[in-house]
């Protein structure tokens, strides 16, 4: 018996191929084809089988029904940011366009659960707004105050009360293992759901507050990003927005008046590396971030940032006695990345289905929760 055929879209399939950033040679060796036959589906010459559909549909990392839709759907398209990063020509990797997807499904549910609510009162400014400025706003907004940072034990402690505050706030915020090598973080505005996304693969949680309050920064200009670790030579990534958010980034962590009060007592400057260590101890930041404060106060000179990318290499994420990193179960991965909050405000506004398909969650995942989390209430 002759397989099946099923008529896909041609538009559609381009636009899920263009979305997944990977060639055509590469998604053809995927799919067990040949590039000729990826390329007849996409201008409509052929049609793949139905058993082909649902391998596309399992490559592609999309719904088999999506291959069927009349148009492509305009609202699920990636920003050109989240393509390749503000300033930069490396491509941003398919897995990480993946995360990015899916982060972004979970904001609009969010969105629409927040849709009756005033939208998130977040100050903003452009770029031509003095960083360091608008990094005093920022942080008053939050509500963090210096005596609060003064009390803060390890650089764990320091990350938590950072993503409470921006979640207090309205803000999302959600920790994703990405990968390394990768992006190091995204942002995306929304004015009743603003998202910020941090990597947590081999990113230490000095480095990931770094990220936090530099994405912080992106939505502070509206701008969506996604943003790769900037080069371990010069201190200054090359795009004006990424440099802004840099120093914008610093200056929420380290106050220029409480930073300099405590560098006073350090010495004279310029200063070195047992300087940037004892700043990255006391502000609870890497000693990347108190480099690059360091310099934008003219407090050391430029070389010290190189210096400190080969001084110190950053700790990754906690590693078994088998040299693997630990796998947790699914409900406590969801739970540390999306946040409690997330999760409950999308059961609560979606059918229990929808729901548990945005989330990538079982209905068992949820009980779970619940036993660890009373509050949460199980679909």
């Amino acid at each position: 018996m002759a397989a099946q055929l099923s008529p896909v879209t041609p538009d559609v399939l381009r636009w899920a191929i263009d979305e997944d950033g990977r060639s055509f040679p590469d998604l053809a060796e995927a799919l067990n084809v040949d590039v000729d036959t990826m390329d007849g589906w996409a201008r409509g010459d052929t049609t793949p089988t139905r058993g082909q559909v649902s391998r596309l549909a399992s490559v592609l990392h999309r719904p088999r029904a999506l291959f069927f839709l009349p148009r492509p759907p305009t609202s699920a398209t990636l920003p050109a940011n989240f393509r390749h990063p503000p300033g930069d020509d490396r491509p941003v990797s398919v897995a990480a366009r993946r995360d990015v997807r899916r982060a972004r499904r979970v904001q609009h549910a969010v969105s629409w659960a927040r849709r009756d609510e005033p939208p998130i009162p977040m100050p903003s400014g452009s770029l031509d707004q003095k960083p360091e400025v608008a990094a005093v706003v920022a942080r008053e907004w939050l509500g963090v105050t210096d005596a609060d940072q003064r009390a803060w034990q390890d650089d764990r402690v320091a990350l938590r009360a950072w993503r409470r505050a921006m979640e207090d706030s309205g803000i999302l915020v959600f920790v994703l293992q990405i990968g390394s090598d990768d992006v190091r973080g995204f942002s995306a505005w929304d004015d009743s759901a603003p998202l910020i996304v941090a990597n947590s693969s081999r990113v230490s949680p000095a480095a990931r507050s770094f990220t936090l309050v530099h994405e912080l920064g992106h939505l502070y200009t509206r701008q969506d990003a996604a943003c790769i670790e900037i080069d371990t030579v010069g201190p200054r990534p090359s795009s004006q927005i990424e440099r802004w958010c840099e120093q914008f980034g610093a200056a929420v962590l380290m106050p220029k008046n409480v930073f300099a009060n405590f560098m006073a007592h350090q010495g004279d400057p310029p200063f070195g590396l047992e300087d940037v260590r004892a700043a990255a101890l006391h502000f609870r930041v890497s000693h990347r971030a108190a480099a690059l404060r360091m310099i934008d106060l003219q407090l050391a000179r430029v070389e010290l940032y190189g210096q400190v990318t080969r001084a110190f290499q950053p700790k990754g994420t906690e590693v078994a006695a088998s040299g693997e990193f630990y796998s947790s179960p699914r409900f406590i991965t969801r739970s540390r990345e999306y946040g409690i909050g997330t999760i409950q405000t999308v059961l609560d506004a979606l059918p229990p289905r929808d729901a548990l398909d945005i989330l990538r969650l079982t209905v068992e995942d949820v009980r779970r929760i619940a036993q660890e989390v009373p509050d949460v209430r199980v679909p």
